[in-house]
């Protein structure tokens, strides 16, 4: 219980470090009054929502409705229990558990899905379908990122590639091209600016987003946050060593400070593109940003296969 509770305190403080970050960025305060620096704001406005007045519209899946959103929040709290966050070793650990950690962001984004097609309206079957497109191109390159790290190492245990990081060196030094694509892949498949096409406000309202309200939109808001959680966290530990650093297996309470400083760091680095990146045109998706990541990652994995015998 104890790690599901600090991942939902990460999901809104990162959500509010986000938010304040951009605000800057543009020259707004951003989250203020609520909290110290207005820190409590995400969890208020969670419960806001959750204390709202449910409107569905009459063309509705309430099956699917309902379920989408919890689906998600399921998973993705279930994923965290894998990331070694408070020590080397995480709450759940087995071999194969990346594998695990991709299929359950492939069923969040399938939850997604769900929860657009559930309501059949003009917006919200555009933006759906938007999601669709995005999704299909981005989160194959984020996994395809994770792919490379198994392809190098062998082992898709994420202990175990930690544990490699932390009697050598972080995996970042040596495959920066899987990193980056990793990191930038994160924005689009969350609909971060510049890839928010799937609720594009000025074109579509809130896109596939458009008719959820209350509880529902409450929980696929706060599924998006431990997404974002979830895959900055992951890359942390695939990347950069998790909590490792000078002290950390010494001093147990380090870890998890250079984890949360690691972490903040890669938000930092996302928030800045966020604020002041333009918004991507569809049709230069595909061809124009999808096209030469997925070379590059293809070039990549032939060096490792190349060089398997070293490291690259």
């Amino acid at each position: 219980m104890a790690g599901i509770a600090v991942f939902l305190l990460l999901s809104f403080f990162f959500e509010w470090f986000e938010r304040k970050i951009v605000a800057r960025i543009q020259k707004r305060v951003g989250p203020y009054y609520t909290g110290p620096q207005g820190v409590l704001q995400p969890f208020f406005d969670f419960m806001k929502l959750l204390l709202k007045r449910e409107k569905i519209p009459g063309e509705t899946d309430i099956f699917l409705y309902r379920l989408a959103p919890l689906l998600g929040v399921v998973f993705l709290t279930y994923g965290f229990l894998h990331i070694p966050f408070f020590s080397p070793e995480p709450v759940l650990s087995f071999r194969g558990d990346l594998l695990v950690i991709i299929l359950i962001f492939a069923f969040t984004s399938f939850s997604y899905m769900l929860a657009g097609l559930s309501v059949r309206t003009p917006f919200t079957v555009l933006g759906t379908s938007r999601l669709i497109v995005q999704y299909s191109l981005y989160e194959a390159l984020f996994l395809s990122a994770f792919a490379l790290v198994f392809l190098q190492l062998g082992s898709a245990s994420i202990s175990g590639i930690v544990g490699y990081e932390i009697a050598g060196e972080p995996l970042v030094f040596y495959q920066p091209i899987a990193f980056a694509v990793a990191v930038f892949s994160i924005l689009a498949k969350l609909e971060k600016p510049p890839f928010d096409l799937p609720h594009a406000k000025q074109e579509i309202a809130a896109g596939w987003m458009s008719e959820l309200s209350s509880r529902t939109l409450a929980y696929i808001r706060l599924a998006n946050d431990m997404d974002y959680t979830l895959s900055v966290l992951l890359v942390v530990s695939l990347f950069l060593g998790a909590g490792s650093g000078p002290y950390s297996l010494e001093t147990p309470f380090l870890w998890p400070i250079y984890f949360l400083l690691k972490a903040l760091a890669i938000i930092l680095l996302l928030s800045y593109i966020e604020g002041i990146a333009v918004r991507v045109r569809s049709i230069l998706l595909p061809m124009r940003l999808g096209l030469p990541l997925s070379i590059l990652l293809a070039l990549q994995a032939a060096l490792i296969l190349v060089f398997k015998g070293g490291l690259v």
